[in-house]
């Protein structure tokens, strides 16, 4: 029988436990449980984690909440890493323990190659060299730099949250980048060059003039008041997206200019710092998408999920008596999945 000092430690307890046999089930390599918070587990910092022998390609980290970083992350074996999201002070149901989990940056270099990383806050710069990679669910603060010095294809970045831009590095300027898929993002801007190409669709952009070439642009809302081009660049196809300036996009191929987004979205007053952004009973962007899809996040076929929780099952109640009955301890346990 465990004799456990306050009732805050019994629950932290009991969810690790509990989310450990959720995730468990929805994956088949070996589960690595990460904790900096006093409470034992596999490992302390993410870098720890991924270069333990013991760690083999295909493993699953679970970054358990914590007020501490878990560090950098310099990734060369295929991970699937997984937070408990963001925001969860404000999204009720969303996870029980309201404390996300924060890395410094990530950067997946070659070997790397078929990593996700799902449902942190990432509050530096990050790198992506290599392709087949999967960046989703996160609050990232920051960049994300796509290497413009290896050829590569297949990079998912979707339903993220807060991303400062989206931008090239490297000085090669022969190697090719394709199939881009930046989807259902808040995002400020991108600005990549033509050795890029892929889809940018259903994010909601807060700058103006992100740069693409060889791209489809569809479904967005650009939300700049400035009177400026949303998108540069040359080879685009844009079409069916909206944007609140008079000059911000091309005429026809169902593109909206001079949208005022109050109209748009739900707004601010009583809703989330991510919930806000849903759209409005009356909005312009209900069915404006390409094939009548809703333009913004919430709508394709990557929505947006509230708080960046991953596609995995958690527990958003968790309920137990402050004393324990003899040797046995009545639990009461709410679990969702979050697909």
């Amino acid at each position: 029988m465990w004799r456990l000092r306050t009732m805050k430690m019994k629950k932290t307890i009991i969810l690790t436990v509990c989310l450990t046999a959720l995730i468990a089930l929805t994956a088949s390599a070996k589960i690595w449980r990460v904790n900096n918070t006093g409470l034992e587990a596999d490992f302390t910092t993410i870098q720890a984690a991924h270069d333990a022998i013991t760690v083999l390609a295909g493993d699953t980290l679970h970054l358990e909440s914590s007020p501490k970083t878990y560090g950098d992350l310099i990734c060369t074996k295929r991970l699937i890493i997984f937070g408990p999201g963001y925001f969860l002070d404000l999204n009720l149901n969303q996870q029980s323990l309201p404390t996300t989990a924060t890395i410094t940056s990530f950067r997946l270099s070659a070997g790397s190659s078929g990593t996700v990383i799902s449902g942190l806050t990432i509050t530096g710069q990050n790198y992506i060299y290599t392709g087949d990679v999967t960046i989703t669910r996160n609050f990232v603060d920051q960049v994300i730099y796509l290497s413009r010095d290896y050829s590569y294809s297949n990079v998912i970045i979707s339903g993220n949250y807060g991303i400062n831009n989206i931008s090239y590095t490297g000085g090669s300027g022969t190697s090719i980048i394709t199939n881009i898929l930046i989807l259902n993002n808040v995002i400020s801007y991108v600005n990549l060059l033509n050795q890029y190409s892929g889809t940018f669709a259903n994010n909601i952009i807060t700058n103006y003039n992100s740069t693409f070439y060889n791209f489809i642009i569809k479904n967005n809302i650009c939300t700049s008041t400035t009177n400026s081009a949303c998108f540069g660049g040359s080879s685009n196809t844009i079409s069916n997206n909206i944007c609140s300036s008079a000059l911000g996009l091309p005429a026809g191929s169902g593109n909206q200019t001079s949208v005022s987004m109050t109209t748009v979205f739900v707004g601010a007053t009583g809703h989330s710092t991510d919930g806000q952004w849903q759209l409005a009973a009356t909005s312009p962007a209900i069915g404006a998408g390409l094939n009548g899809e809703d333009c913004g996040i919430y709508g394709g076929n990557s929505p947006y999920h509230l708080s960046g929780v991953p596609k995995i099952p958690s527990i958003y109640k968790l309920s137990s008596p402050t004393n324990s009955n003899g040797n046995s301890l009545p639990v009461t346990i709410s679990v969702k999945s979050n697909n």
